[in-house]
């Protein structure tokens, strides 16, 4: 279906104007594909078995049907699955029978975008946030740029910004997909053991991420953090790639400039200050990585700088859902260690009076499996830790492997709780008298209890501010 060796082609795509259909286009990636795909001239339509709320594709003509079945691939040219749908599904079952091309997102991604100026953004951490901060710094030099970013921004009303000019995409990892990009410029911000379910140990790891760094011109369009250790290693591996972050070698370094989010920015063509809206020392270090793609892809150093002084954020990620009372409610993406502890970090940084307070989620039972120690030292860094059930996923449970690994990791003092004890937590911390910070963490459905928590707060304290957008 497609498992070719060579990258992805528009050749591999119908002629615009076919239709397309996508299986699970709910979800983040497939949403931005959908958008791309209609932008690019093809009917699109699509199913997913989550209703919820499709809005930004129908107001673009494109039809979401709910469930699945073999009848929506019916006068289709072209079937895109995730990798989360299982080849037995009805539609990629009925498209073998009738002679239609299957595609995964990734390698759909690739076809549509392969062969022209493409800026991939890797790295186990910070790439949708980097992603989204690139774009913006395109957009504001008068790149037009086409952006695909796996979180919501709400400045493109979506997952994605269609553009003529240059392409930014969030390369995941997960299931080899950035492995179906061909990137004039790629940019790694970390590297760490993560989906060991797809790559068994860190040397798989690395040797996917070193493929697909050296596919940027050789190598001589890397751009790596130089904070990170995993990503240095990578970098130290290819002459003429570049670093950005705080050391003092890197090309792109930072400095803090003045307070209140304000950095400057040194490299080797002079230096700029970017005022950021978006809290945290691992903010500053994406800003620094999105400006050096932006200068990569031709945009002027003060546009860029305009650009991300601009972004408010990405949503899940560190994202203020409203103040009530004396306590701010947020929800946050974070489900590996290191991106844990970076969330915590930036919301002491952001509320310093006041206590903050982590409701998590583990994601995947191999995820807890490996770094349930990891997690555990992570959510130490909160004034208190509550861990709700593991959100298996795609996965079906392991024996043995569950939420109490990381309660019982050695030296944390959190709790185990269930969705409405959860709900209790916030409850009682609006109506409280100390200041808190309630973050609700985690890759899962966790960010329906952060919502209903919200609701909730709105409906007992009516004089409460609610508000979307990053932390201020």
């Amino acid at each position: 279906m497609n498992d070719s060796p060579r990258l992805a082609t528009r050749d591999d795509l119908p002629a615009p104007g076919g239709r397309i259909h996508l299986v699970g286009i709910g979800g983040a990636g497939m949403r931005g594909l959908a958008k791309l795909m209609r932008h690019a001239g093809y009917e699109v339509d699509g199913c997913d078995r989550s209703p919820g709320d499709h809005g930004d594709l129908t107001s673009l003509g494109i039809a979401v049907a709910a469930g699945h079945g073999a009848s929506h691939v019916d006068g289709v040219d072209l079937l895109v699955r995730t990798s989360a749908v299982p080849d037995d599904a009805p539609e990629v079952q009925a498209a073998l029978r009738s002679g239609v091309r299957v595609l995964r997102r990734a390698r759909a991604l690739g076809a549509a975008l392969n062969g022209r100026p493409l800026a991939g953004i890797a790295g186990t951490h910070g790439k949708t946030t980097i992603t989204a901060m690139t774009g913006f710094a395109c957009e504001a030099a008068g790149l037009d740029p086409t952006v695909m970013v796996g979180g919501h921004v709400g400045a493109w009303g979506g997952f994605a910004r269609t553009g003529t000019g240059p392409s930014v995409v969030e390369a995941d990892e997960y299931d080899r997909s950035f492995l179906e990009l061909d990137p004039t410029v790629a940019l790694v911000s970390s590297l760490e053991a993560e989906h060991l379910d797809t790559y068994g140990d860190f040397d798989g790891v690395r040797a996917a991420f070193a493929e697909f760094a050296g596919r940027a011109d050789g190598g001589t369009g890397l751009l790596f953090c130089a904070d990170d250790a995993g990503a240095r290693s990578l970098g130290a591996d290819y002459a003429g790639s570049r670093s950005y972050g705080f050391a003092d070698d890197a090309d792109f370094r930072l400095a803090p400039h003045a307070p209140h989010g304000r950095w400057r920015i040194i490299w080797a063509g002079g230096e700029t200050d970017v005022t950021l809206r978006v809290p945290g020392r691992h903010n500053a270090q994406n800003a620094a990585g999105a400006f050096a793609v932006a200068l990569a892809l031709g945009a002027r150093p003060s546009a860029a700088a305009r650009g991300l002084a601009g972004f408010s954020g990405v949503g899940r990620r560190l994202e203020v859902l409203g103040t009530w009372g004396s306590a701010t409610l947020v929800d946050d993406y974070a489900h590996h260690p290191t991106e844990v502890a970076a969330s915590i970090e930036a919301l002491h940084a952001a509320y310093p009076d006041a206590a903050i307070e982590v409701v998590f989620q583990p994601h995947l039972f191999t995820r807890t499996r490996d770094f349930a120690a990891e997690f555990g030292t992570a959510l130490e860094s909160a004034d208190r830790v509550s861990v709700l059930p593991i959100y298996p996923a795609r996965e079906e449970p392991i024996e043995g492997v569950s939420s109490d690994l990381i309660v019982a990791s050695p030296g944390f003092s959190g709790a185990l709780v269930d969705g409405s004890e959860a709900l209790a937590l916030a409850d009682a911390a609006v109506a409280g008298a100390n200041r808190r910070v309630i973050a609700f963490m985690g890759a899962g459905d966790v960010t329906a209890i952060a919502h209903e928590a919200a609701a909730r707060a709105a409906r007992s304290s009516p004089g409460g501010a609610a508000r979307g957008g990053a932390l201020s």
